[in-house]
């Protein structure tokens, strides 16, 4: 330490720190004023806007505690109800449809006529449904006497009437069999007698077959010999030029014939080689004739080409001459062959027509010996058949009636007796009666139009109201329906009647859901115990339905009954602290508003219905 310097003494150092310190902050504090004084404008906007945030942020921050709304748990007696807006009516308001369509043939009562059970209301005009019955009832009878007649057994007179039967089957079948024996020979007779005539033909005709396929095949080469004559003409090359030029189409198609003709002349030349009998030998010669014809006027239209042309420089007419000359001979050994052909097939004609009459007359009697033949083994089969037919009713008619024969027979007759209630019964359907006693309150019905019955979706063709109690219905959903039972109470408070609830008790509970605005409810319907005959149809009112009753049960509000993360079923009460605690309960019956708890909580003990944060 320098000389000179005040020593401090020892424990100071800490006063003279804060000494220091304090002059610092005071000189800083002053500091802050002067700022302040020079700047207050801003100042004053800090604390406007800072206090009133720094204020909200501690609002903010602070935990609100929650509120509770309480209930307590209470002893007395649990009421289980459905509720349901219910609907008077009347099951013996009726809609009344045929159950068959028809033509009305006519209607006996009006609106507002009193009618009784089973009373006629209309008529469907039922003619053919009579007509079945009356032919039902005759199959009834038919079936009925032949039943009688198997239980009674075959007469004595009806075994000899069937024996005589058998012995005249066996006698036609022994006169069919001497038929068939005799239609045999002729057949055979017929058969030998065709061959020996056919030989007949075929030697004393064998030189006229000869003739005749020489004849055919001599007038052929002819034939030929004029095709290649043509031939010949028309390979001029200058012929050729002056034809294909003037008649092009025309010698075309003389082309085309020409070549058509050849084929023929061919296939008559294979024909008339050789024929061996008499009838090869015709076919030979007609093929002859057509094709020689053929070729005939081949040879008239050439000439008849060249007489068409014009002399021409390279064409002249002595040419022209010579041509014509030369197919001229040709047109003239055509017809030549042809009237050869012709005379030739007249005496193959002549010849064979003896034959031809002879051999036609035993072909047909050979035909009518096999159909003597034929017809004959068919009535041999038939006999044979028919005999052992009556062979058998015979056996039938000596053995008895079988048990299972009148079974049958017994059979048949409930098969007719069902016949005739289905028709009885639809005759019944065009008949429209009244169910019940009641006053006809609609009729639909004009005489001479159609209905067409109750399958279609048209109204009813009438409406009776029956004289019965009124009744109400209502409908649940499918969630209430398994508490609803028969036998159960109730009240209905009518809209008609306010502050008046009638008594009622459940009757019915239909098995199966009715769709009712596209959701599945089921019908059920109750009885008044006091019904007023004040009731109108179609009364409407709230219903309740009490399905059951505890008695001495502690429960409290539904809305204090909730299941927890883990799907326990819980009630919250509230704790010391402001808080509140899970208790698992075990519940039991539930109301509307209050469920009944079995174990968990206490009698008069609070419990939260709502918790407000």
């Amino acid at each position: 330490m320098p000389e000179g310097t005040p020593q401090q003494p020892a424990g100071s150092t800490t006063g003279v720190s804060l000494n220091t310190i304090f002059d610092q902050f005071f000189s800083s504090i002053k500091g802050i004023a002067r700022i302040l004084r020079r700047r207050w404008k801003l100042t004053l906007s800090v604390l406007l806007v800072g206090i009133p945030l720094l204020l909200l942020v501690k609002f903010l921050a602070t935990e609100t505690p929650p509120e509770y709304v309480l209930g307590k748990a209470r002893r007395g007696t649990l009421t289980q109800t459905v509720e349901a807006v219910g609907t008077v009516i009347s099951e013996k308001d009726l809609e009344l449809k045929f159950p068959v369509s028809g033509i009305v043939e006519e209607v006996f009562v009006d609106e507002g006529s009193v009618v009784i059970a089973g009373q006629v209301l209309a008529k469907l005009r039922s003619g053919s449904v009579h007509a079945s019955v009356v032919s039902a009832s005759a199959r009834l009878t038919t079936a009925l006497a032949e039943l009688k007649a198997l239980e009674e057994g075959s007469r004595p007179e009806d075994i000899a009437i069937a024996e005589a039967e058998v012995e005249n089957k066996r006698a036609a079948l022994a006169y069919t069999e001497s038929k068939m024996e005799t239609a045999i020979a002729s057949l055979e007779k017929a058969k030998q007698k065709l061959v020996l005539l056919r030989d007949e033909a075929r030697i004393n005709l064998t030189g006229e077959v000869t003739t005749a396929g020489s004849t055919a095949e001599k007038q052929l080469t002819i034939a030929q010999t004029s095709i290649g004559v043509i031939d010949g003409v028309f390979l001029d090359v200058t012929l050729e030029n002056i034809l294909v030029q003037q008649q092009p189409y025309a010698y075309s198609e003389l082309e085309s014939n020409l070549m058509k003709i050849r084929r023929d002349v061919q296939a008559a030349s294979a024909l008339s080689y050789s024929p061996k009998n008499y009838r090869e030998a015709a076919d030979a010669l007609t093929a002859a004739r057509f094709a020689v014809s053929g070729t005939a006027n081949i040879v008239q239209r050439s000439y008849d080409f060249i007489l068409s042309l014009e002399p021409l420089a390279l064409f002249s007419s002595a040419k022209k001459e010579n041509l014509k000359s030369t197919l001229a001979t040709e047109k003239k050994n055509m017809h030549s062959a042809l009237s050869d052909i012709d005379a030739a097939m007249q005496s193959l004609h002549d010849a064979s027509a003896v034959y031809d009459t002879k051999i036609a007359a035993e072909e047909s009697a050979l035909i009518t010996a096999q159909g003597a033949r034929d017809q004959a083994e068919a009535d041999i089969q038939t006999y044979q058949t028919s005999l052992r037919i009556s062979e058998a009713q015979l056996n039938l008619k000596k053995a008895g009636t079988r048990k299972s024969d009148i079974d049958a027979a017994r059979g048949r007759v409930q098969q007719a007796r069902g016949d005739l209630l289905k028709a009885q019964s639809d005759e019944d359907d065009t008949v429209l009666k009244a169910p019940i006693d009641g006053t006809i309150t609609k009729v639909n019905l004009k005489q001479g139009e159609f209905t067409p019955g109750q399958f279609s979706e048209t109204g009813p063709a009438m409406t009776i109201l029956g004289s019965s109690p009124y009744r109400l219905e209502v409908y649940v959903s499918e969630i209430d329906i398994p508490k609803v039972r028969t036998s159960q109470s109730g009240s209905i408070l009518l809209d008609a009647f306010p502050g008046t609830p009638f008594a009622l008790r459940v009757s019915e509970i239909d098995p199966a859901a009715t769709i009712a605005d596209g959701v599945p409810k089921y019908r059920i319907v109750l009885d008044f115990l006091k019904p007023d005959e004040a009731f109108k149809i179609g009364m409407t009112g709230d219903t309740d339905i009490i399905t059951s009753v505890k008695e001495d049960t502690i429960f409290v509000p539904a809305r204090s009954v909730v299941k927890d993360e883990q799907g326990e079923i819980i009630v919250r009460v509230p704790d010391a602290k402001n808080g509140s605690r899970d208790i698992r309960v075990v519940t039991g019956m539930e109301t509307v508003d209050d469920i009944e708890i079995v174990s968990g909580i206490a009698e008069g003990q609070d419990v939260i219905v709502l918790i407000k944060q």
